[in-house]
């Protein structure tokens, strides 16, 4: 269905994206304070994030979510870029 909606409109699709992306954003953000209130434990990063993300050995989970959440934001920028474009 997404590849049809794309044939018919790219930039509708990017935009869509890009607002889903930003939705991301705002859970990510919404995670964080939870960190922060100590809601949720600040665990240590599984290794496979510390590999995946290349954080530092000492890296938590709040590391993790923060460099998940600027990728979601570069994603973001993009699709709304590509929708400007299109």
């Amino acid at each position: 269905a997404y590849f049809l909606a794309y044939i018919l409109s790219p930039r509708l699709c990017h935009r869509i994206t890009g607002y889903l992306e930003e939705e991301a954003i705002y859970s990510y953000t919404e995670f964080l304070k939870e960190i922060d209130k100590g809601n949720i434990r600040n665990t240590r990063a599984p290794a496979i994030a510390i590999d995946y993300w290349r954080l530092n050995k000492d890296a938590t989970l709040k590391d993790v979510v923060e460099v998940v959440r600027a990728d979601e934001a570069h994603h973001r920028d993009v699709n709304h870029f590509a929708a400007d474009i299109h």
